[in-house]
């Protein structure tokens, strides 16, 4: 029962957002006014996104030795993106299993990899949304202060993984075993400065394309947000997927997004309803272009989708 603990939050989160909606609905009902042109953008920006996100994993995984084309990578990512939604993150667990029977990648060296990803996904967007936050709206009022102190404090946080130096354990046993490759490979990725700044380039496009996603959103509901706006909130679009306890960050996802909005002189309402209907286009393409890929994987590799005894045990 307790895997179900993180969906029931979730959608217990989501009704309440839609139950609060709906008390809003004369109001909101009017924002609608995307065309069929505004939804074909918005379709074309996700797969840009993915393909600039499978990118990035494709970079970190070269580091470790591992050759994968970005085609391949995307099709995973598409993939794993769906299952993520069901118990236990199985989506995770594909990926992990797939690098390790296809490329020898040990689950401890994909642990580092995915670990990276994350730490450097929050390093970048602490600084662009804070970046974002001084010049496009300054500091003053409590509201602003508060999001500048996020931000403040998961730079410090995200800085401190990347960069500050761990002893490497020495001795023998399982768990020794598995904490020294993490740090090795760690210090390996660390070490190297012209691949993090390759990553970072590219997490920017990732939260440059949310930004354009938002904003065609918006502008569509008839809000006129100042451009950095929308690249505060495409940021910590980002980051809720890293922070949620949900699966998708569903629920929590929206619910970041609707107070952020309130901070960027937009009406909680409008922010909750913004987030929902990108949720919406999320969905539709991980559903459509995640469960192609998932589909295809399984009648390809079916093995991967079985969770080994020995998944993250083995090192």
């Amino acid at each position: 029962m307790g895997k179900w603990v993180k969906h029931i939050i979730g959608l217990a989160l989501l009704a309440f957002l839609l139950y609060y909606l709906a008390g809003h609905w004369e109001q909101l009902k009017v924002l609608f006014g995307l065309r069929p042109s505004d939804l074909v953008i918005l379709y074309i920006i996700m797969g840009l996104a993915t393909v600039n996100n499978s990118r990035v994993g494709q970079v970190l995984l070269r580091a470790l030795n591992v050759k994968i084309s970005l085609w391949e990578m995307t099709i995973l990512q598409n993939a794993a993106r769906l299952l993520n939604y069901v118990p236990m993150k199985f989506g995770t667990v594909l990926r992990a299993n797939y690098l390790k029977r296809r490329y020898g990648l040990s689950y401890t060296g994909f642990v580092t990899m995915f670990a990276y990803i994350m730490v450097l996904m929050i390093a970048a967007a602490s600084v662009i949304g804070l970046a974002g936050l001084i010049v496009g709206y300054g500091l003053v009022g409590h509201e602003n202060k508060i999001l500048a102190g996020v931000f403040v404090v998961m730079l410090a946080v995200s800085l401190t993984l990347v960069f500050v130096p761990l002893p490497v354990p020495s001795g023998s046993g399982k768990l020794v075993s598995i904490i020294r490759k993490l740090v090795t490979g760690r210090r390996t990725i660390s070490l190297n400065i012209r691949l993090i700044m390759l990553c970072v380039a590219h997490l920017t496009v990732t939260f440059v394309l949310s930004a354009c996603r938002i904003g065609i959103i918006y502008r569509g509901m008839g809000q006129d947000v100042h451009v950095l706006g929308y690249l505060i909130l495409g940021v910590l679009g980002y980051c809720s997927f890293v922070v949620s306890f949900t699966p998708g960050a569903l629920g929590m996802r929206e619910l970041i997004m609707g107070c952020v909005a309130v901070v960027l002189d937009i009406p909680f309402e409008v922010g909750i309803l913004a987030a929902m209907f990108e949720r919406a286009i999320m969905l539709s393409w991980t559903f459509m272009v995640g469960g192609g890929c998932a589909v295809w994987l399984w009648h390809k590799y079916p093995a991967d989708f079985k969770k080994s005894s020995d998944s993250f045990g083995e090192v």
